[in-house]
């Protein structure tokens, strides 16, 4: 019986194996498209190390990369361009939400799949896989509550107009909204990046004599905020939240500085489902609308040892 067994397995594990080498054999050469709001993030860098190793080192394939430079007219472009180029696959992280539906109906109507990554997009795309950013926003939320005693003057560095940003923006003031105690006393745009984020804090460390808390959209918000928080020798008066979890904002919780805790994403693994997930969409099988990627939060307690 036992040796019956054994052999079954054994069976199984052929098949299943067969079944991947087939799965994969069909698809050996793919050209794949991927286009980025910006490639000057370590997150972006990290999912798009994830899609090469599995299209250009699993499949043989080909990867066209776009760096859309948070211009939606250049993403588009990008996208024609790519279309133009004959790719069989559009991976897709939008600049805008909103203003990126004629690139994915571009693609569309080209019979080409679209998985947008990260970045939800308007218009008929094939499915979304992205972090749980509201759930990203309500931890970091949490965490500031509860550090704060309930009670102090919260800052919030807000983004750009896209899906993501939006959701952690939501979870986060969610969570603030049932502390009647803790007063969001400035919100600012620092359009996602370290630059503009350091400019717009320093201008509300003028505008504000006492800040206790920041919430940073992403990481490099969050570091842009450190930055003029440190300048200003104000970082003993607060801590700074932001969601990422990113080689730099976790170096900065262990070095001790203001910024106590980002949520973090696992860009790798969203860059390696975008690419498992069109490959399933080209077979033609079906495939969920939205899958989310857990988050968790990171702080000096945990912080040793995480990485992407």
């Amino acid at each position: 019986m036992i040796k019956k067994i054994v052999v079954m397995m054994m069976v199984a594990v052929l098949v299943l194996g067969l079944a991947s080498f087939s799965f994969a054999k069909s698809h050996e050469g793919i050209k794949v498209g991927i286009t980025f709001m910006t490639t000057n993030n370590p997150f972006f860098v990290a999912m798009l190390d994830a899609v090469k190793d599995e299209v250009e080192g699993e499949l043989n394939g080909q990867v066209i990369v776009s760096d859309g430079q948070f211009n939606v007219a250049k993403q588009l472009s990008d996208v024609e361009d790519m279309i133009v180029q004959g790719i069989d696959l559009l991976l897709f992280n939008a600049v805008d939400s909103d203003a990126a539906e004629p690139a994915v109906e571009m693609a569309k109507e080209a019979g080409i799949p679209v998985v947008c990554l990260d970045v939800d997009a308007a218009g008929p795309r094939d499915m979304f896989i992205g972090s749980d950013n509201y759930q990203a926003g309500v931890l970091a939320g949490e965490y500031t509550a509860e550090r704060l005693g309930e009670e102090g003057k919260v800052v919030i560095i807000n983004g750009t107009p896209i899906t993501s940003v939006r959701n952690r923006y939501k979870g986060f003031k969610d969570v603030i909204a049932k502390y009647p105690d803790i007063k969001i006393v400035a919100e600012q745009n620092g359009e996602t990046n370290l630059t503009k984020s350091l400019e717009v804090m320093e201008n509300v460390l003028q505008s504000q004599s006492e800040i206790d808390a920041v919430f940073g959209i992403n990481d490099p918000t969050a570091l842009g905020i450190l930055a003029a928080v440190e300048s200003a020798g104000r970082e003993d008066e607060m801590f700074i939240s932001g969601v990422d979890g990113s080689p730099d904002g976790v170096q900065a919780i262990l070095d001790g500085t203001a910024m106590a805790a980002t949520s973090a994403q696992n860009p790798a693994k969203i860059g390696r489902l975008g690419v498992e997930y069109g490959l399933k969409i080209l077979d033609g099988e079906e495939v969920p609308e939205i899958l989310p990627v857990p988050v968790e939060l990171i702080t000096i307690e945990n912080a040793e040892g995480f990485s992407w």
